[in-house]
């Protein structure tokens, strides 16, 4: 489902997705086959404007935030927040009773104004989770497993409609070749899918 007008710009091959104020696209995650294990890999083109943004979300309804939206006890968040000069990509991960991070601080920030594409990836596993750039692991560490309960969309370019009570809203940067696995994938395995 088309939120807003997201448009069409230049991508990293031919044409991707180039967002836009209120502008998100959403996908069931019953098509989704979700389970233990999950991965997302795709490229990306900062455009640091606003300062923060939602970039993949599948989360579950706020009964206490119901206007803005912020429970991260379930599902996945991956994100970024900064400046014009520095956007640092996190990504947060719900086990059904809390919350984690994986923020790779200066590893996972880059500089949009010297910065063209970079690949971006997650995985996520019923034991680890893992924030890839470029192949390289930024940020990585032991996790319990991920809860889906209640996590009935994706939302591509934005945190809207379930991750918005720090205002991570639309995502005005450019994506391509968003690929969506059931698998965590390995190292060697996001390098294959980069080089492809």
């Amino acid at each position: 489902t088309k939120v807003g007008s997201p448009q069409f710009g230049t991508g990293k091959l031919g044409k991707g997705y180039a967002g836009a104020p209120n502008a998100y696209l959403t996908v069931p995650t019953s098509q989704l086959q979700l389970g233990t294990e999950f991965s997302a890999t795709f490229w990306y083109n900062t455009n640091p404007l606003p300062d923060r943004s939602g970039i993949l979300t599948i989360g579950p309804p706020d009964p206490d935030l119901p206007a803005t939206p912020n429970n991260r006890k379930k599902g996945f968040r991956f994100f970024r927040e900064g400046g014009a000069t520095n956007q640092t990509f996190k990504l947060n991960l719900g086990n059904g009773t809390s919350d984690n991070w994986f923020d790779g601080g200066p590893a996972a920030t880059l500089n949009p104004a010297t910065t063209d594409w970079v690949h971006l990836a997650f995985t996520i596993s019923g034991t680890h989770a893992a924030v890839y750039i470029n192949g390289e692991v930024v940020s990585e560490n032991s996790f319990t497993g991920i809860d889906w309960a209640g996590c009935d969309i994706l939302s591509i370019a934005s945190g809207a409609p379930r991750f918005t009570e720090w205002g991570h809203l639309s995502d005005q940067s450019v994506l391509d070749e968003l690929r969506i696995f059931n698998k965590a994938l390995s190292k060697e395995e996001i390098k294959a899918v980069m080089a492809d």
